[in-house]
C-alpha cells in the first residue's frame, strides 16, 4: 500500500471532500465506524451535510477502501476529545488538528443495520467503557485486512505515535469503533503495544 507524495493512497478510490485546514503535523489515528449502511451511504450523507464531518479514509465491508481528503489536510471525525501522547505525557486537545480518521462500513449496536447489512452473527458484549450487553456488528475479514494495510502504510509512512478508537479519545460520548474491532491485533500489527487508555 503506497502513500502518492501529495498524500493520497494509490489503492484506494479517490472520493474527495472540500474543505479541511492544513494538517501539517500528524499524531496518531483514530479508528470509528459509520453507524451506517455502505461505505459510499456514509459518504454521501457527509457531502449533504456539508459542515466538514468526515473521515480521511473510509473501508467497505468487503474491503474496498475509498478516500475524501488527503493526509495533510483535516477532517472533522474526533469532535471534542483528547489524547495524552504515549511517548512524552502530552495531552492534546480537540484532535481533528492532528489526527487521521478511519471509518469503516459497520452498523455499530444497531440491530436493525446488522440484520440489513452483515453477513455474520454479531457479537454480544458490554462496551469497555461500560453500559448494557447487547449486540455488535463484527467486521468482516476483507475489511479488517484492509483497515491494516491502510494502517501500516500511514504508520509507516507519518511516523505516528498511537492509534486508538474514538471510544478512547472521546469515551464519554462515542462508543466506535465498539468491542467488535480487534484493537490489539491492529495496534500490534503497526508497532504499537498493548491497549490505548481511554
Amino acid at each position: 500500500m503506497k502513500i502518492t507524495d501529495d498524500h493520497w493512497l494509490e489503492d484506494a478510490k479517490r472520493v474527495p471532500l472540500p474543505g479541511g485546514a492544513v494538517m501539517s503535523i500528524r499524531r496518531f489515528l483514530v479508528m470509528h465506524f459509520t453507524s451506517g449502511a455502505t461505505a459510499m451511504s456514509s459518504i454521501n450523507y457527509w457531502k449533504e451535510l456539508g459542515n466538514g464531518v468526515c473521515a480521511h479514509v473510509v473501508i467497505d465491508r468487503d474491503g474496498t477502501i475509498y478516500q475524501c481528503r488527503p493526509f495533510n489536510r483535516t477532517c472533522g471525525h474526533a469532535g471534542a476529545s483528547q489524547w495524552k501522547d504515549p511517548n512524552t505525557g502530552i495531552t492534546y486537545f480537540d484532535l481533528n488538528s492532528c489526527a487521521i480518521g478511519i471509518e469503516m462500513a459497520n452498523g455499530g449496536d444497531s440491530d436493525s443495520l446488522i440484520e440489513r447489512f452483515s453477513k455474520l452473527k454479531p457479537l454480544v458484549a458490554r462496551h469497555k467503557n461500560g453500559g448494557p450487553v447487547k449486540n455488535w456488528e463484527k467486521y468482516p475479514k476483507a475489511q479488517l485486512d484492509a483497515c491494516e494495510a491502510v494502517s501500516k502504510a500511514l504508520v509507516a509512512r507519518y511516523n505516528l505515535d498511537d492509534l486508538v478508537g474514538h471510544d478512547d479519545i472521546a469515551p464519554e460520548r462515542k462508543v466506535d469503533p465498539g468491542p467488535a474491532f480487534p484493537m490489539q491485533a491492529m495496534r500490534e500489527a503497526c508497532g504499537f503495544q498493548g491497549l490505548p487508555k481511554p
